[in-house]
């Protein structure tokens, strides 16, 4: 895992600002640095050594310097290509996953990103056809920013990577703003700047000739379906996912698991102490007293039943709110997601043991485990016929005040079926912007996340309805809130994260399988169920869902009331001309008198004012 950056430009100062590029990675990469220069290109790289600990320093360069790499992640299945590339001529000098870019682009060309399994972002630059190209993993496992501006490319791991680059302009995105303000976090292929954008999962960017070019090298399909069932079914499962787990233990570092205490994470780590044929060490934070969101107990049955080294790190719950304040500078941009505090200390705390960790991302995604699945089915009953074209249900729906037609039934009747499922936080609806922005930053502002959840709907293949709520989520909520959060949560303490259930050979044989061995009336994620049953208690496979929630209500309400006040307040967001402050104080109010419940909006606002008085970006409304 390390941090990457680089840029093609012809600018003069561009090589002065290098070095404050890569130095601004330093936390995802503290074993070493590298720079290549090569004319109007630049390549910078930080390294956290995970594999060939001695070797594998980057950039890598062939021979005869024609092709240079900088690589964020793993390649899983690097040692098939490294034999299939020996065999087709090519010199290996190193024993790491990275070398087999080199000799991949110039044995199949921009084709390589076919034949990669593994979570990377990587570039690489062809001297002869005078090419940057870029890539990002199947899933979006790691995050590629880029800016294209004014005959230059810029790109890194994270957006404080691009920001020493001369000239980048800093404008905000409004429209990036009111979608994390909908959805606490801003999809791809949005940044917080208009200038800088994410390139997406899946995708590869390619600058020759002065000219810029994108594109999809993979997508889910989710047929045709495997003719599978019963144990039978279980069986292959069981086999997929040791395959999968089996593939990110490969590491010269030590290395361990994340486990909540849950099916999802339970199951990884299971799996990983039976292939691994010995103990592997397990983490969990818990909180003391009666906090919501614990689940310590049951992380330790967890990790007494599959016999690991167990670490549990107990906090009191004001304890959580040190690691706020270095919130901001981990995540570059706003970002909404509570869980993200207990998961930077989990991380910091996991780091003194182990370099690497595997987790439980993308088993609800997968399997269908989300409550909202179900809803959404059953009312789908409802809304399907009552929402046809032409219906005067639908006609009258449109035309509801905000606060009623923000109602599930009665909004997704408004809306054709591609839309009427987005994501999964909604903090301020996009129905009730006329009530809480100003207007100007309604005027300036079109953008819903309606509109990228329609997309990932329509490229489903599937017949099947949850299918298409599946890979919606799969495509949106998952790369632009959970992997952020697990990304940078994680590289803030330069402790690499791989998640087992979203390497893409996995996710593709699960996306066909049948939904319902996934979803059945109330109950979710069946078949992964069935099979945790093979590793874990009953007690454990079959408890409630839940999450792990900081209690935000309280906190808000009393120890962070003060800087609700100061953030929210006059000197804070009021004067930025987003939010109207009339809104602002009911808000405040209401929640801190305990009439009403408003942590999730008031904790997105905070978050937001805080990253403008971090930041200081060029904004005026």
């Amino acid at each position: 895992m390390c941090g990457i950056t680089g840029y093609l430009s012809d600018d003069p100062r561009a090589r002065d600002a290098l070095p404050a590029m890569v130095s601004a990675l330093v936390h995802r990469g503290p074993d070493a640095d590298g720079r290549y220069l090569d004319g109007p290109v630049a390549l910078g790289f930080r390294r956290l050594a995970v594999i060939d600990i001695e070797g594998s320093q980057q950039p890598l360069v062939a021979a005869d310097g024609a092709i240079a790499v900088v690589f964020n992640g793993e390649i899983y299945n690097f040692r098939a290509l490294r034999r299939e590339l020996a065999a087709a001529g090519h010199d290996f000098v190193t024993r790491g996953d990275g070398e087999v870019l080199v000799h991949g682009w110039r044995q199949w060309g921009e084709r390589l990103v076919d034949r990669l399994s593994g979570m990377f972002a990587f570039a690489v630059w062809d001297r002869a056809k005078r090419q940057l190209f870029l890539a990002r993993d199947h899933l979006g496992v790691k995050p590629l920013y880029y800016a294209w501006c004014g005959g230059s490319l810029v790109f890194g791991s994270e957006i404080k990577a691009l920001l020493p680059f001369p000239g980048l302009p800093r404008a905000i995105d409004l429209d990036a703003l009111a979608l994390y303000l909908e959805c606490q976090y801003i999809p791809t292929p949005y940044s917080v700047y208009r200038e800088v954008r994410k390139l997406p999962a899946g995708h590869w960017l390619s600058v020759r000739d002065g000219k810029i070019a994108t594109g999809m090298f993979w997508r889910p399909s989710y047929v045709p379906k495997h003719r599978l069932d019963g144990a039978a079914a279980v069986d292959a499962l069981d086999a997929e996912l040791s395959r999968s787990v089996e593939s990110m233990l490969v590491a010269d570092v030590p290395l361990g698991a994340f486990v909540s205490g849950g099916v999802d994470s339970g199951v990884i780590a299971a799996i990983a102490a039976r292939v691994a044929g010995q103990p592997i060490d397990s983490f969990n934070l818990g909180f003391i007293g009666n906090a919501v969101g614990s689940e310590h107990e049951e992380a330790a049955q967890v990790a007494r039943h599959i016999g690991s080294r167990h670490h549990c790190l107990m906090l009191a719950p004001g304890e959580v709110l040190s690691a706020l304040d270095r919130w901001v500078g981990v995540f570059d941009e706003p970002f909404g997601d509570q869980a993200a505090l207990p998961t930077m200390l989990l991380a910091e705390y996991a780091r003194r043991s182990v370099t690497v960790v595997l987790t439980g991302e993308g088993a609800d995604e997968v399997f269908g485990g989300y409550g909202n699945y179900v809803k959404r089915m059953r009312e789908e009953r409802v809304t399907g016929p009552l929402g046809m074209r032409g219906s005067p249900l639908a006609w009258l729906a449109r035309r509801l005040p905000g606060r009623l037609a923000r109602d599930r039934v009665l909004k997704a009747l408004a809306e054709p079926k591609s839309r009427r499922y987005a994501t999964i936080p909604n903090i301020f609806d996009s129905l009730l912007r006329g009530e809480f922005f100003t207007d100007a930053f309604r005027a300036a502002t079109s953008a819903r996340i309606a509109d990228r959840a329609e997309i990932y709907f329509d490229e489903c293949d599937s017949p099947s309805y949850l299918d298409h709520l599946l890979n919606i989520d799969a495509r949106l909520w998952l790369p632009d809130d959970l992997l952020v959060k697990v990304d940078r949560a994680t590289m803030a303490f330069s402790l690499e994260a791989r998640v087992p259930y979203l390497d893409h050979a996995f996710y593709g044989w699960c996306a066909q399988l049948d939904p319902g061995v996934k979803v059945r009336w109330d109950q979710r994620k069946l078949i992964l169920k069935k099979l945790a049953e093979r590793y874990l208690p009953p007690a454990i496979v079959h408890r409630p869902k839940q999450g792990f929630m900081m209690p935000l209500e309280r906190w808000l309400a009393g120890e962070l009331k003060d800087e609700v006040s100061r953030t929210l307040g006059p000197a804070g967001l009021a004067r930025r001309g987003l939010i109207r402050p009339q809104a602002l104080e009911r808000l405040i109010g209401s929640h801190s008198s305990g009439r009403g419940n408003h942590a999730m909006r008031l904790w997105v606002l905070m978050v937001l004012e805080r990253w403008f008085e971090h930041y200081e970006p060029d904004f005026a409304l």
